[in-house]
C-alpha cells in the first residue's frame, strides 16, 4: 500500500500539525484560519470533547422519548409542551387554565388540518436557528449588538 500525507501527518507535533491543517484548510477557496485555533482545537481536553458527544447522545434520548409520544398522542403532547412553556402545572390546572389549553389546542390542530406550518416554539427560536445555521454564531452574535 503507498505511503499517504495522513501517515507522516500522524507523526507530527501539535504545532506543525496545526499548521497543516491550517494550510490544507487554504486549500479550500484560499480560506484562512490561524494555526493557532487548530493548535487550540487539538489541545482541548478529552473530558471536554466527551461532554459534548454526551451531550449529544442525552438530545438523541430525549428526541427520540419526545418522538415517540407525539406520534402516540399529539393532542396531549402538544397541550404538555403548552403547559411546561406557561409554567402551569397539570397538577394545578384551574378550570381558566383548561379552557385556555384547550381552546390553545384546537386552534394548533385547526391550523395543522389546514397543512399549514404549525410550530410549536415561537417564530423567533425558529429564525435564530435558521440564521445560525445558514451563517454562523459570530454572524448572529453581531446582528444581536447592532440590535440592542
Amino acid at each position: 500500500m503507498p505511503r499517504t500525507y495522513f501517515d507522516d501527518f500522524t507523526k507530527l507535533t501539535l504545532p506543525k500539525m496545526a499548521q497543516a491543517i491550517s494550510d490544507l484548510t487554504y486549500g479550500y477557496k484560499e480560506t484562512k484560519v490561524p494555526a493557532k485555533h487548530y493548535k487550540d482545537a487539538l489541545a482541548t481536553d478529552y473530558a471536554e470533547m466527551i461532554d459534548a458527544n454526551v451531550s449529544v447522545k442525552l438530545v438523541d434520548t430525549i428526541f427520540n422519548v419526545l418522538a415517540g409520544l407525539e406520534k402516540e398522542s399529539p393532542r396531549l403532547f402538544y397541550q404538555a409542551l403548552l403547559l411546561l412553556d406557561t409554567g402551569v402545572k397539570p397538577s394545578t390546572l384551574t378550570a381558566e387554565q383548561y379552557q385556555a389549553m384547550s381552546v390553545t389546542t384546537d386552534r394548533y390542530e385547526q391550523i395543522k388540518a389546514q397543512n399549514k406550518k404549525a410550530p410549536m416554539l415561537d417564530q423567533q427560536a425558529h429564525d435564530i436557528f435558521n440564521d445560525v445555521l445558514k451563517n454562523g454564531v459570530l454572524y448572529q452574535m453581531e446582528n444581536e449588538t447592532h440590535e440592542n
